[in-house]
């Protein structure tokens, strides 16, 4: 059985110390936030495109709305307006 002293211990070059629980959590935190709040701004704007086309239509209308809706927020995000 080997010794403890002849375990050699290897570090990853530049490897970056790891992050405290707390960090760790109020990035997650942050993120779920974000998810919230984009969610909820695609729904708007999905409810509008179906407003705008009164509201008629199926599912798959309301899928688009929601798709196109999604996208308009990820160019607007990306200054693509």
């Amino acid at each position: 059985m080997p010794s403890k002293t002849s375990e050699v211990a290897t570090k990853k070059p530049n490897a970056k110390p790891p992050k405290s629980k707390k960090t760790t959590l109020a990035s997650q935190i942050v993120s779920a936030a974000n998810e919230s709040d984009r969610h909820k701004m695609i729904a708007i704007a999905a409810y509008f495109r179906a407003e705008k086309r009164g509201f008629i239509g199926n599912g798959v209308d309301a899928e688009q709305d929601w798709f196109e809706a999604e996208s308009e927020l990820a160019e607007r995000r990306l200054g693509k307006h």
